[in-house]
């Protein structure tokens, strides 16, 4: 099995690594002992020609909550469905709600609980033709919903082979068309353990939706995180504009972004690395000002913060200070077609209050260039010629929202 540090070593050194084999004019397809490394230097799309999403919404839901039709808090996932209804799960009801392509209310299952078919915390994880998958974090259960809302089963996640669990147990992160889960391992901390930054193994697994789960496929570089601890109190967060680690099913392989270089290493169905996905172009800086933003909001969140606590988390960001750079990107989606989505990262400060841009490759690992999303969209699903997000409002009012996206 290819190793992920393997991998980066090979890219920080690439000329060394194998001759190059031309695709294109800004492209270059390089081998590295049956690892194919695809590196695009300028993106395919001519100026003006590449895919735009309309700014207006073809359908906003949550726009109507004050007269009780529709009202979102939490929201943790929705899908489009092939016959136009949308589900989502809605955290304030602890439920899946249906809407028809009108954006009315049609159904709903759920509730506060741990009977089946109830939540005590829910998300979804995908869907699986019509049915859509719930997970539940607070019990540890998934719950297969059918397409007319009726349970189909509940289920945890069941590990056969225990010498290479996660301490903390696994998430599930992505469902594949064949049924097949994408499960990360959680990430923790103890105050036991010594403080400072912390990047984490995450072991990736597939699970099934039996509940059974299958070996290890490979363990890649966890999200930078800072650990703080003392003597009555651990807690642990994300670093400011640290690494970023996302990941997502693409068919049988699996897609892996780690933040340390621009693109995307690809592994195949047993987990070795088939191949990685680059773009060649200078890394984004951390702007000063934007740590200057962060220190002060720092500074007043710790202000509300018990003395003893608040002392320890300032003393933990002054030892490990800010990265020069930003992580390349924060988030990952596979679109119907088969071409690969992630978001650029642009650190804390900036991520609601511009415009995100997303990063696109083709099926083949050529870059074809950059999409811009309107502010505060969180993206859950990108069909051929729609995207269905989360949109908040300035008063941070959660609305579900599909937009037209023209390729």
């Amino acid at each position: 099995m290819r190793s992920v540090s393997t991998a980066l070593t090979c890219l920080a050194s690439l000329t060394a690594c194998a001759g190059d084999a031309p695709r294109g004019a800004d492209v270059t397809v390089t081998d590295s002992a049956g690892m194919e490394i695809v590196t695009s230097v300028a993106p395919a799309w001519k100026r003006g020609r590449g895919w735009r999403v309309d700014t207006v919404p073809l359908l906003s839901i949550g726009d109507r909550a004050e007269s009780g039709a529709a009202f979102f808090q939490g929201i943790g996932g929705a899908r489009l469905l092939s016959d136009g209804r949308i589900a989502v799960a809605n955290g304030v009801e602890r439920s899946v709600v249906y809407f028809d392509a009108a954006g009315e209310r049609v159904g709903r299952l759920g509730g506060e609980g741990e009977g089946p078919g109830e939540f005590r915390g829910i998300s979804l994880v995908g869907a699986l033709g019509d049915s859509v998958l719930a997970w539940d974090p607070q019990l540890d259960r998934a719950t297969l919903i059918t397409p007319d809302g009726a349970v189909a089963r509940t289920f945890r996640f069941a590990e056969r082979d225990t010498s290479t669990i996660s301490r903390f147990g696994f998430t599930p992160v992505d469902l594949s068309a064949d049924g097949t889960v994408l499960l990360a391992g959680r990430v923790g901390a103890s105050n036991s353990e010594k403080g400072g930054v912390r990047r984490d193994p995450v072991p990736l697994r597939r699970g099934f939706v039996d509940g059974t789960v299958g070996r290890q496929l490979v363990v890649v570089p966890g999200s930078e995180n800072v650990v703080v601890t003392g003597t009555s109190f651990v807690t642990m967060f994300e670093r400011p504009f640290g690494l970023r680690t996302t990941t997502v099913a693409s068919g049988s392989h699996l897609m892996v972004s780690t933040g340390e270089f621009d693109g995307v290493m690809r592994f195949d169905s047993v987990g070795t690395l088939a191949s990685v996905w680059r773009i060649d172009r200078p890394r984004r800086a951390v702007a000063e000002t934007d740590v200057a933003v962060v220190l002060a909001m720092r500074v007043e969140q710790l202000n509300q913060l018990p003395r003893a606590f608040a002392e320890a988390v300032h003393a933990a960001l002054e030892g490990v200070g800010y990265p020069g750079v930003l992580p390349t990107f924060d988030a990952m989606l596979r679109d119907e077609t088969g071409a690969l989505w992630l978001r650029n990262d642009v650190g804390p400060v900036q991520r609601d209050s511009i415009p995100r841009q997303w990063t696109v490759f083709d099926p083949r690992g050529t870059w074809l260039g950059e999409v811009q999303l309107p502010r505060r969209v969180e993206v859950q699903q990108i069909t051929r010629d729609r995207i269905l997000g989360i949109w908040k409002d300035d008063d941070e009012v959660e609305h579900v929202r599909l937009y037209r996206l023209r390729r």
